[in-house]
């Protein structure tokens, strides 16, 4: 037997042992970012449901705004680095936009003293924004 032919086994099972490394640490990774992608559309899933323009959605969002934002701060540390300032950006949008909204009542009496439909742009805005931010749910591979 040759001089390199063990030398030449050991680069090989080595390799492999990489490889397996690897592949094993990619599945790891995969599932953890799998279980991050579910929590994060489970804090804002009442709100994902939930018709935003019939109900009094500043109460909803103003009682879960603790819990959006912890599972913003979570979420964000399973982004890839690239993702991030769109992610950022996204949930800034959101917070502006739960920041803007007004209670229903508010807009009920404005309409009324208007005599115009009752104004929900910022409920619409918010919908936007909910579906850009949760979209980071879908693809953070």
């Amino acid at each position: 037997m040759s001089f390199w032919v063990p030398i030449a086994i050991a680069a090989i099972v080595a390799a492999a042992a990489v490889c397996f490394d690897v592949l094993r640490h990619h599945r790891r990774h995969a599932k953890a970012r799998a279980e991050a992608r579910e929590k994060f559309r489970a804090a804002f899933f009442a709100e994902s449901i939930a018709h935003l323009d019939k109900i009094s959605a500043d109460v909803l969002l103003n009682h879960a705004q603790p819990r959006h934002d912890a599972a913003i701060a979570e979420f964000r540390q399973s982004l890839h680095p690239r993702q991030l300032d769109d992610f950022d950006a996204a949930a800034q949008k959101f917070h502006q936009c739960c920041s803007q909204l007004q209670p229903k009542l508010t807009k009920i009496r404005a309409a009324i003293a208007s005599n115009m439909p009752v104004d929900n742009s910022d409920t619409a805005r918010l919908k936007e924004a909910l579906a850009k931010l949760l979209a980071f749910a879908e693809n953070t591979d």
